[in-house]
């Protein structure tokens, strides 16, 4: 067969290279596309080598506002699907990237598997997630649910079920395939001068940044928490909430608070995660990582 694997994210990227490799394997002709979603250097350059899959083998480059970004994708998307005639496009998750990928490919006539399918949480939000997803299910042809419920809510949506499939979370694949790979060529522990206790902390969900005296407690609570040691994994977006708000000064000057930029390299993210006494999160990849590798996490909801 000839699979394109279609994702713009760092987290996409991630979760969709167990299935790269195993189409490798199987003798398929794997093509990658890259939307450009996630453009920041640490967040993509490094990210293939390290995981071990092509880099891509188109980058759309799509940046700008959510219109901008799809507008982007549908118009280069199309062409793509046209010139490659693949058998099937694999997209994952609810991002911005995966419902123009599917709605592009869906009306070029190819065949749409969307990875992660049926996510839903049936309650009106001022936020993409679920309109990201459900508009990727609408342009599939196959699903690839990663629990009982999830595929249970597709059939209560009358998806035919001879199409749909419940395959378990490929973000579990991953987090196990690189975990011993990140204890024997991580050196990050020694790079970052890393001492115990030790929180793992990452922020960065829209119900979060978008929420000034939510990120205020956030932050303050960081601060607090001197009894401990926090690596913190920036985002951009964490990164210039913490600047617009004034507390990137403090942050930095704190001695327990280790502050960088999300790691290129997945291995380093994961050898810090496994030396976490816990992670402190609202990433939702990441409490499945924890929960594949016996990682203590607690969850900042919503």
């Amino acid at each position: 067969m000839k699979i394109i694997h279609a994702f713009g994210s760092r987290a996409c990227a991630i979760k969709m290279a167990p299935l790269i490799k195993e189409g490798a394997k199987r003798g398929h002709k794997n093509i990658v596309v890259w939307s450009g979603q996630h453009y920041d250097d640490n967040l993509y350059r490094d990210l293939f080598d390290d995981l071990e899959i092509p880099r891509p083998d188109y980058d759309i480059e799509a940046k700008g506002s959510a219109c901008e970004i799809g507008a982007k994708i549908l118009v280069d998307f199309e062409k793509i699907c046209k010139k490659e005639q693949a058998d099937i496009v694999l997209t994952h998750g609810d991002t911005f990237t995966a419902m123009f990928f599917s709605q592009a490919a869906a009306l070029s006539l190819t065949p749409v598997g969307h990875v992660e399918a049926g996510l839903r949480t049936y309650s009106w939000e001022p936020y993409p997630e679920q309109i990201c997803t459900k508009a990727s299910d609408a342009c599939s042809a196959l699903f690839f649910a990663a629990t009982d419920k999830n595929a249970s809510d597709l059939l209560s949506e009358h998806v035919p079920a001879d199409r749909l499939f419940t395959v378990g979370n490929s973000i579990v694949d991953a987090a196990l395939q690189h975990a011993e790979l990140a204890r024997k060529k991580s050196d990050a522990l020694a790079r970052f001068g890393i001492k115990k206790p030790l929180v793992f902390w990452s922020c960065h969900r829209k119900e979060n940044m978008l929420s000034v005296s939510r990120m205020r407690g956030i932050f303050e609570s960081l601060l607090e928490m001197t009894d401990a040691n926090f690596f913190c994994s920036v985002l951009p977006s964490t990164q210039l909430i913490a600047e617009k708000s004034g507390y990137i000064d403090k942050i930095r000057k704190a001695k327990h608070i280790i502050w960088e930029p999300c790691l290129p390299k997945y291995t380093d993210a994961l050898r810090l995660m496994l030396e976490a006494d816990l992670v402190l999160t609202d990433s939702g990849g990441m409490q499945e990582e924890c929960a594949a590798l016996h990682i203590p996490c607690l969850d900042r909801p919503p």
